[in-house]
């Protein structure tokens, strides 16, 4: 028993390195800053395109219930072991060091790749705002912007990405409170209200499978939801701060998403939502007031930045935290006098910069290939988090601790990170009947078994299940 309890202090320990200046309020906004990005500004479109919109509904719906589940499993991780690298140092802790090394490196792959996606989708926008302008450009200056931001010491960063993310907070309260105005008439000719959940097909026009093919695109829009573990690390009173960041963020999240995609819906009829632009804009233009959409393209790109900069800042940590397990070359571990790990930032930026590439192909392809991609990604991580966090509490009480010692404990426990893995592997199934996300299973299946076998052949001397 003591030397269960010695192991969770080691890997508490080895989070050590990192500055701890993040405030509670640079949690909460940090992990904002990540999960809302251009899964709602700009994919939602063609979610509600797919699906329709009350399929759109269902589908962002479904996503905010897994997201609740893998965080209620999560939170109560990060509060009792505030980690840096987080499912990563977990998965080496509670299931094995192959799966540890497998989980890290492809959460830093999902988040390097959504770094990609995001400063893509930044120069989408960009090119409805300056036609003219390459989008090369933009992806070049985007690039250099986020590489600054992340040189900055923890709690600069932290509070740099407060108001970064303070922007779309702000701009989606204003969305919200604009759509309730045009959908009852205070703005606009006349009242709008549901009709487009009514008319033309109705809130359902192509059916369930419609709603299954959409569902992957929704999950991505609460993808990143898990980095606000990342922050643990280096927030300054994790025990305290994190419950409350958790708690915020839930709640914040599950209405800013639901608000927003039922107003989208009522004001844009699911014939005209594409990728080609956000929908938050062209429900303004459709509504009259295209002076807005000039306003609202520039929220939509500070937006996918805000979320981009997150996630580069995760991918960092991940892969610092790879090194400090010794499951990364260890140059990787090292930081500067402002204790950033630079080397690692160098490398996540440099796994980023395929968005140079894809920008030379068709970009509304690519981002929709990524969406999938990232989604199974993410499935495959929030499903080991709720692993760790069953291994965890039985590991806990074994110890002879109490559940009720625990400062942020998961309800409805076993429930629900049993729930969560049933609902992902049910996700899981429905992707192999769609054609586009089937590939997103292709690539992602056979790179998780790469990682897990090559660690067990190189490794296996070293390895030793817990």
């Amino acid at each position: 028993m003591n030397k269960k309890r010695s192991d969770v202090k080691e890997v508490i320990g080895k989070s050590g390195g990192l500055d701890r200046r993040m405030s509670g309020r640079q949690v909460q906004m940090y992990a904002i800053g990540g999960t809302v990005g251009t899964g709602i500004f700009l994919a939602s479109g063609n979610v509600i395109h797919v699906a329709g919109p009350g399929g759109a509904v269902v589908a962002y719906l479904i996503g905010a219930i897994m997201m609740y589940l893998m965080m209620s499993c999560l939170g109560e991780l990060t509060v009792a072991m505030p980690v840096s690298g987080n499912v990563q140092a977990y998965a080496t802790e509670f299931i094995s060091p192959a799966m540890g090394f497998t989980a890290g490196w492809m959460k830093w792959i999902s988040c390097a790749v959504t770094v990609t996606a995001q400063i893509v989708a930044s120069a989408i926008i960009m090119k409805n705002i300056f036609p003219n302008v390459n989008s090369l450009v933009w992806i070049v200056l985007f690039t250099l912007l986020l590489a600054t931001l992340n040189l900055l010491p923890s709690g600069n960063f932290g509070e740099t990405e407060f108001w970064f993310a303070s922007i779309k907070v702000i701009g989606i309260v204003l969305f919200v409170i604009t759509g309730i105005g045009i959908v009852t008439g205070v703005i606009g000719n006349k009242p709008i209200g549901f009709t487009n959940f009514i008319s033309d097909g109705g809130a359902f026009p192509n059916g369930f499978k419609a709603i299954i093919a959409s569902l992957l695109t929704a999950i991505f829009a609460f993808g990143g939801s898990d980095i606000i573990a990342n922050a643990a690390g280096e927030s300054k009173n994790p025990e305290i701060e994190m419950p409350k960041a958790i708690r915020g963020f839930l709640i914040m999240i599950t209405l800013c998403y639901v608000a927003s995609v039922i107003l989208i819906g009522c004001v844009l009829p699911w014939r005209q939502a594409n990728l080609a632009g956000s929908p938050f804009a062209y429900m303004f233009k459709s509504a009259g007031i295209s002076s807005a959409s000039l306003l609202v393209n520039i929220i939509v790109v500070t937006s996918a930045l805000s979320s981009a900069n997150s996630f580069l800042h995760a991918s960092v940590r991940t892969l610092w935290s790879l090194a400090k397990h010794n499951q990364a070359p260890k140059i990787l571990a090292k930081t500067n006098e402002k204790k950033v790990p630079v080397y690692s930032l160098v490398i996540s930026l440099a796994f980023a910069a395929f968005a140079i590439v894809s920008s030379f192909l068709a970009p509304g392809t690519v981002y929709l290939f990524l969406i999938s991609l990232l989604a199974s990604l993410d499935i495959f991580i929030y499903t080991i988090d709720c692993i760790c966090q069953m291994r965890f509490r039985k590991r806990f009480i074994a110890a002879g601790n109490k559940v009720e010692n625990l400062k942020y404990k998961t309800p409805f426990y076993p429930f629900t990170p049993i729930a969560a893995i049933i609902l992902y592997a049910v996700v899981v199934v429905a992707m192999l009947f769609d054609p586009t996300e089937k590939l997103a299973i292709y690539f992602g299946v056979p790179s998780i078994l790469i990682l897990y076998v090559g660690y067990k052949l190189f490794y296996k001397n070293n390895y030793k299940a817990k």
